[in-house]
C-alpha cells in the first residue's frame, strides 16, 4: 500500500496510509505510528488530526478507555487495498 502523505505531521515517523472501517467500509487516513486520524476530506496536519481511539470509541459507543477492550485493530479496521 503507498503512502497518501510522506511523513506523519504530529509524529514524523511514519508515513499517513488509507485504511477503512470494516463495518462500513469508511476509508480514513492514518498514522500507525501514533495513530493519527483524518477524514479524506480533512486536511492533514497536525492541527486537524483525531486520536483514532477517540474515532473508535465515539463509533461502537464506547467509553475512551475500553475501545480496545475484547478487540484488535483488525476486528475493527484494515489496510484499504
Amino acid at each position: 500500500m503507498a503512502p497518501v502523505w510522506p511523513v506523519c505531521p504530529c509524529c514524523e515517523q511514519m508515513f499517513v496510509q488509507v485504511y477503512r472501517f470494516k463495518d462500513g467500509g469508511e476509508p480514513f487516513l492514518l498514522c500507525t505510528e501514533c495513530e493519527a486520524f483524518w477524514w479524506p476530506d480533512a486536511v492533514v496536519g497536525e492541527g486537524t488530526a483525531l486520536l483514532l481511539d477517540d474515532v473508535v470509541a465515539e463509533r461502537l459507543g464506547v467509553a475512551d478507555g475500553r475501545v480496545w477492550t475484547g478487540r484488535t485493530w483488525s476486528d475493527v479496521l484494515e489496510p484499504q487495498e
